[in-house]
């Protein structure tokens, strides 16, 4: 399946899983182009189509099992109408499913642009000012539920109505309106905006909040309406789809209300996407069997008549939800039960063999790598595992200890418990490894979700970190002051000092791209457990070492998310010059005047097509292959920086130690007369989207192996938004730093 089939199978999850009767009668308001109308007739339906203003051409006495329209009325005038009009045609049995952008929904508060006028909060305020004049041309717009629900009842139509989390581009959780789910949303949930770049705040952390305050379904960004005249209506209360999986990881696990069962409980029914998830089935059991035979309580699972998982519904809190209340109550009983958790896991499973005291942890027959707080209950004073998918042989067991010790770090932070997250790597034997049990859950998660194959999708879609952060911090702000606090904290610093507010990560993130180029004298931390350690080489120092400079000689910058309080602290100590880090923000490095060359052709005395490049790499063994991509580089750029890889880049990202040094390499490099500056890249700081924060560039270039790569597509992408090209060469076939390693290693040479 390639990519864009991949994104397409993503929204298919809006309705794939309802349970359509065979050999019905279906009519798709829509696109051609929708996926929802290729997935009516892969499920064997001849589905007529009919666009949204078309409606009209629907022949008087036909009569439908099924009308979907999702997402397409919304560009009509007059809804109300349409919704009527389809009813008209409705058999006696039949359902209309309407599927609603809902303009109240929290994307919208939270910053995403409406999809018809592209502009902030028009749907929010109801239209009033997006076609409010004659000229204004409609496109379309959202609703709210209230609005859909008395469309649906004019039309004589009783209603059963859903709440799609976080779209119908991303379908991932369905849920009842009627219907209180104990899923933690914040883990589960992975929101998607039109426009993300305008989002200034982190929407998953916000459910929990809206269910408790029973404001979940008016707030949600999709609305799904099952519309019948008879009061028949579907048992279903919740979906979980995991579409954009591979086809045997695809699921649809779905909580029936027990309406239609013998015993009137509700049941759960963990449903193949594709055929090729049948197998999963039968593994699913099996690994219930084997964790069950280690001394696990499992929940009761059996295959049905259809080839479906079928488990009881279990009223309880998941393990995640229970640990976060106890941390609450208690941080020893936290504790306390938190081992209880990471026992189980290390009961899961026979060891293959033991720590060697290098921090690896005990090697496992099979690691269960979803055996988490998320996929247990809590019952009866023990955890109770469900839905576990996923192992890997021979496999070391911390990587599991540390993805569960990850669902923690937020718990123990809103419940402001005094250890850190460090300390429960500690305490699991998990700080030396760190970094290898972080990268082993990375894999795992991308390759499971597809992140990788999906990034360039993903990067449009999802909110990114700092520019949420960036966003809401403007908020705050005057513009004018939100330009000199945030944006110019570089101007004038040329004759000043600079002093360093705090230890974190933004602070190290400074560090490692500007330091290089500033005078920084002082790291200041409040927290006095820091103070008198090192950072960078500097010793970490009390707030009151800025009475030992004159102010005029000396700017602080505030290197902290939460500034406000350090800000008032300055404030009050009579210092005003400040500026606050911003990881999203631009702040290149100064550089003397570039000089603007023409062609090394001298047949051609055109300005160059490019101003600044830029090519990035490790350049060990130079050869050729490096002379070339350098020569043809500065033939389109007046300036050429190269980004040398340090050599303990080198060994963490390529698992290798270089042959040459990094100083004999930048060396080398400087020689070259096609190179007009070497820097060298930061550690946790050397990809494309720092190197252009520090270095301005106009133009990137990259080997032509890399043209097809996903992270350089994304990568790609990014710098295009920002105006930058990014330009690839022809692979040196003869020559490259990997033969060269080879031939060495092998003494050829």
């Amino acid at each position: 399946m390639n990519t864009e089939q991949r994104i397409r199978e993503i929204r298919k999850g809006t309705l794939k899983w309802y349970p359509f009767k065979e050999g019905a009668s279906v009519l798709f308001v829509g696109k051609e182009t929708d996926p929802l109308f290729e997935m009516l007739k892969e499920l064997d339906f001849v589905p007529e189509l009919l666009e949204a203003d078309h409606l009209s051409n629907i022949s008087e006495d036909s009569l439908y099992d099924y009308i979907i329209a999702v997402e397409s009325l919304e560009v009509l005038q007059d809804v109300p109408r349409a919704i009527t009009h389809l009813s008209n045609h409705l058999s006696k049995e039949g359902h209309l499913i309407l599927g609603f952008n809902n303009r109240l929904g929290a994307r919208y508060f939270f910053g995403d642009k409406d999809p018809y006028t592209n502009q902030n909060f028009d749907g929010v305020e109801n239209y009033r000012r997006a076609y409010s004049k004659k000229e204004d041309t409609f496109l379309g717009k959202c609703y709210d539920k209230a609005a859909v629900i008395s469309m649906i009842e004019v039309a004589g139509l009783n209603h059963q109505n859903y709440s799609i989390f976080p779209d119908f581009s991303n379908t991932q959780l369905i849920l009842r309106d009627d219907y209180v789910s104990n899923e933690d949303c914040s883990i589960r949930l992975l929101p998607t905006y039109n426009h993300a770049q305008t989002v200034f705040l982190e929407e998953e952390y916000t459910y929990k909040s809206l269910q408790d305050n029973n404001m979940l379904h008016s707030m949600a960004n999709c609305l799904l309406f099952d519309c019948t005249f008879s009061r028949e209506q579907l048992d279903i209360l919740q979906v979980t789809s995991s579409m954009g999986r591979n086809e045997e990881d695809a699921f649809f696990t779905v909580i029936h209300d027990g309406s239609r069962s013998d015993d009137g409980k509700k049941f759960v029914v963990k449903v193949p996407a594709y055929l090729q998830g049948s197998v999963k089935i039968d593994n699913m059991l099996s690994i219930a069997d084997d964790l069950k035979a280690h001394g696990l309580s499992v929940v009761d699972m059996k295959k049905d008549a259809d080839g479906n998982l079928t488990m009881p519904y279990i009223l309880a809190p998941t393990a995640q939800a229970y640990l976060r209340q106890v941390a609450f109550e208690s941080e020893e009983l936290f504790l306390e039960k938190l081992d209880e958790f990471v026992e189980m896991i290390r009961q899961s499973s026979d060891i293959v063999s033991r720590d060697n005291s290098d921090g690896d942890g005990d090697t496992y027959k099979r690691a269960y790598m979803d055996l988490v707080p998320l996929n247990c209950f809590y019952v009866d004073n023990e955890y109770v595992c469900f839905d576990q998918e996923f192992y890997k042989e021979n496999y070391p067991i911390n990587v599991v200890i540390y993805i569960t010790v990850v669902a923690m770090s937020s718990v123990i932070q809103e419940a402001k418990l005094s250890l850190s997250f460090e300390d429960l790597l500690k305490r699991y034997g998990l700080d030396k490894k760190k970094d290898k049990w972080a990268q082993a859950h990375w894999d795992f998660i991308s390759e499971l979700r597809k992140e990788n194959e999906l990034a360039t999708y993903f990067a449009k879609k999802r909110y990114d970190g700092n520019q949420v952060y960036s966003n809401r911090m403007r908020m705050n702000f005057s513009s004018d002051e939100y330009l000199r606090r945030f944006v110019n904290i570089f101007q004038g610093i040329d004759n000043k000092k600079v002093v360093l507010f705090g230890t974190g990560n933004f602070a190290k993130q400074f560090m490692n791209m500007y330091a290089q180029d500033l005078d920084v004298i002082a790291v200041i931390d409040n927290n006095k457990s820091h103070q008198g350690k090192e950072f960078f080489g500097m010793k970490i120092s009390g707030p009151d070492i800025l009475n030992e400079y004159e102010k005029r000689t000396y700017r602080v910058i505030i290197c902290i998310k939460s500034f406000l309080s350090v800000v008032n602290q300055l404030e009050d100590m009579g210092v005003d010059e400040y500026g606050i880090f911003d990881p999203s923000q631009v702040y290149q490095r100064p550089r003397k005047e570039v000089a603007v060359t023409t062609s090394t052709d001298s047949s051609d005395n055109k300005p160059k097509k490019y101003h600044v490049g830029y090519i990035a790499g490790v350049f060990d063994l130079f050869h050729v292959g490096h002379l070339e991509k350098f020569k043809l580089a500065k033939e389109q750029c007046d300036h050429l920086i190269v980004g040398l890889v340090s050599d303990e880049g080198v060994e963490k990202y390529k698992k290798t130690k270089p042959f040459i040094p990094f100083e004999e390499r930048k060396a080398i490099l400087e020689a070259c007369r096609y190179v007009d500056e070497v820097v060298k890249l930061p550690l946790d700081y050397a990809g494309t989207r720092e190197a252009w924060k520090m270095y301005g560039f106009d133009v990137q270039f990259s080997g032509s192996d890399y043209v097809e790569d996903s992270y350089w597509l994304k990568e790609k992408e990014f710098l295009e938004q920002h105006g930058v090209d990014l330009v690839f060469f022809p692979y040196t076939e003869s020559t490259s730093s990997s033969k060269l390693k080879a031939l060495i290693e092998e003494k050829l040479i």
